[in-house]
């Protein structure tokens, strides 16, 4: 793998590693047509993380539904028609992911498709995820993004692990690392702490709020579970020195990318319009 060279280089969020396998295909080539213009495309162990807790657990779970309701119109219906909306992201990558599925086939043939293409994510998401860059940064050195999922029954049970910092058995760096950022960690938080409370969203608050107990005390970090409480600043850390920033998500990358002096690039979700520097 290729050493990120200042200037060349760009780090992919989980939005954009998730909307390069399942969003459609305009909108896969205007990222792949961004992502052209640098020598160097990079991500991180959060992501990672949090590529496998929403688009690969959200994989399993419509393998599920798929067996339980038998078919491919059931599972979309079953989706669009029963998650809560509480449940809005979920729903909408498990459309996207649906809708990857060919429309001319018959019913018959779509949930067969379906059916080998879920699993497919499954047993080989991770290493496609890897794939589609040249280097995943340690970072935090998650243990719960470096966890294997296990096929235990084809088609019906998969293993994933812990998603809680706090009960993963693996080796977690998360403490050390926060340590080593405490200057950057002070640069986030006193630019949150200058936010106007209607910018200031439950993602902002709460990585205020955690910033505050590590400077305190570095030792709570890993029993907070910082990789589902606060993964938006974790993944900010682990691209700090990467000059340019890709994202789907300006609401708190915007702020985060101000403290880390970093140019920020929003994909829009309405492929018509042009990516926002």
């Amino acid at each position: 793998m290729r050493t990120p060279r200042c200037g060349t280089a760009v780090f992919l969020d989980t939005t954009i590693q998730i909307a390069r396998l399942v969003h459609s295909r305009q909108m896969k080539d205007l990222i792949a047509q961004r992502l052209a213009q640098y020598d160097v495309r990079v991500t991180s162990s959060v992501v990672k993380q949090e590529f496998k807790r929403r688009l690969l657990r959200d994989a399993a779970y419509l393998l599920q539904t798929l067996a339980r309701v038998g078919s491919y119109q059931g599972v979309m219906r079953h989706v669009s028609d029963v998650l809560p909306p509480k449940q809005n992201r979920k729903r909408n990558i498990c459309i996207q992911v649906l809708e990857t599925v060919d429309e001319s086939d018959t019913d018959e043939d779509r949930t067969d498709r379906l059916k080998l293409y879920l699993r497919s994510l499954l047993t080989d998401g991770i290493n496609q995820f890897e794939d589609m860059v040249d280097s995943v940064l340690p970072g935090c050195g998650c243990a719960c993004a470096n966890a294997p999922i296990r096929e235990v029954r084809k088609y019906e049970r998969y293993e994933f692990g812990t998603d809680k910092c706090s009960r993963a058995k693996g080796e977690c760096g998360v403490i050390e690392f926060l340590r080593q950022n405490e200057a950057r960690l002070r640069n986030i938080v006193g630019v949150v702490r200058g936010l106007s409370p209607k910018d200031k969203s439950i993602e902002l608050r709460q990585a205020e709020e955690f910033i505050e107990s590590v400077l305190a005390d570095a030792q709570c970090a890993r029993r907070l579970n910082p990789c589902s409480l606060v993964g938006d600043l974790l993944i900010a850390l682990e691209s700090a020195g990467i000059p340019v920033f890709y994202t789907m998500n300006r609401a708190e990358s915007q702020y985060l990318c101000r403290a880390l002096g970093q140019e920020l690039v929003v994909r829009p979700r309405n492929p018509e319009k042009a990516d926002e520097e």
